[in-house]
């Protein structure tokens, strides 16, 4: 199975940006130093105009070198770097136009990315983690194909009890239909409390609430000997459960 790359994400704030455009002691040398304030003395208009200016310049000269960085970023096949500078640039100023639009296909393009193909084995259960996921992160899952869905029950006269049909599958989901399921793992490689099962059907969308490994079956009892395979495909933020 072709073993899918990590996306590096990052966690931008203004700061930040400022310590990527100026350098890292940029923003501490220059809060550090400041002059005793005139607590009995008002600017005059001109001395207002003046900052006023000094700031709408520097704003748009912040703006412009932020975006031209993600622009290299975004030249440079790092996505997500180019994504948090233009999330920077839609705090500063969020009525600049565009922003919203590149923000969107930058996230297409990663979740179209990414991509490999494996088949879901119908007759083991959950089988083997899959891939490995990020909280917060989201995935996609495309998925086609057919099997047979064998149920080997051994039954009375009665058949199955009324209230429990089918034992052992889970609530909430269609018999049979394809599911994926998180389960956390922490530093150590220690397994967590698994998450709640999400339908997959033939196709889907998941931002994961923990990041863990991802395991793909589908809704049938334990025990039961199904037969055939479901093509698989996974594309976005995910890394080899390795």
């Amino acid at each position: 199975m072709k073993r899918p790359l990590i996306f590096c994400g990052i966690v931008a704030s203004s700061l930040a940006a400022f310590g990527v455009l100026f350098g890292p002691h940029f923003a501490s040398d220059l809060f550090g130093q400041s002059k005793k304030a005139r607590p009995t003395q008002e600017p005059s208009v001109a001395e207002v105009k003046a900052l006023e200016l000094r700031e709408k310049n520097a704003r748009e000269q912040f703006l412009r070198d932020t975006a031209k960085l993600a622009k290299d970023y975004e030249d440079a096949g790092l996505l997500e770097k180019a994504k948090s500078l233009l999330k920077t640039v839609q705090r500063v100023d969020s009525s600049i136009a565009g922003v919203q639009e590149k923000l969107e296909t930058i996230e297409e393009t990663i979740l179209t990315a990414n991509p490999f193909q494996f088949q879901v084995d119908t007759a083991k259960g959950w089988g083997e983690p899959v891939a490995r996921v990020e909280k917060g992160k989201p995935f996609r899952i495309a998925a086609k194909g057919t099997y047979k869905f064998v149920v080997q029950e051994t039954l009375g006269p009665t058949g199955f009890p009324s209230d429990d049909p089918i034992r052992q599958m889970t609530k909430g989901i269609a018999g049979g239909a394809l599911m994926a399921i998180v389960i956390p793992v922490d530093d150590r490689g220690k397994p967590g409390k698994p998450g709640q099962p999400a339908e997959i059907g033939d196709g889907k969308e998941i931002t994961p609430k923990d990041s863990g490994l991802l395991f793909i079956g589908v809704n049938a009892p334990a025990g039961n000997r199904n037969l055939g395979k479901i093509d698989v495909q996974l594309s976005g933020y995910l890394a080899s459960p390795k």
